[in-house]
């Protein structure tokens, strides 16, 4: 199987962690508390946003190699202006879920998160 384009592994157990070598961004396969629905969640994380989050029943890390392979180089930019200058703003929580916001320093644009992710590491 070819190799995954910009990610490298950086860990294997317990959890699967891989680190985007053009983007810094983050993606790890990990055990999900026992009150999510799928026992493992897989996440790609850039500058402590997730930008993409997936469950599984088990630890399918092919899977979760081919979701990397789809997504080579994760980053975070504004839409409108296309600027990369993009923070974090506040979090909505309802119960278990948490939805992040995003804005753009340049233009004021804002934006939810475009997933909801339970707990943060």
């Amino acid at each position: 199987m070819p190799r995954i384009t910009n990610w490298r592994r950086e860990s294997r157990t317990p959890t699967l962690e891989y680190r985007n070598t053009e983007t810094g961004a983050r993606a790890v396969l990990h055990r999900a508390p026992d009150s999510y629905r799928y026992k493992w969640r897989g996440a790609i994380i850039v500058d402590g946003y997730p930008v993409w989050s997936r469950g599984y029943e088990t630890k399918d890390a092919k899977s979760f190699r081919d979701e990397l392979r789809d997504q080579p180089a994760p980053e975070m930019s504004c839409p409108e202006c296309l600027d990369g200058d993009v923070v974090i703003g506040g979090k909505t929580a309802d119960g278990a879920k948490v939805q992040r916001w995003f804005e753009c320093r340049n233009c004021g644009y804002e934006a939810p998160s475009r997933i909801v992710y339970g707990a943060e590491r």
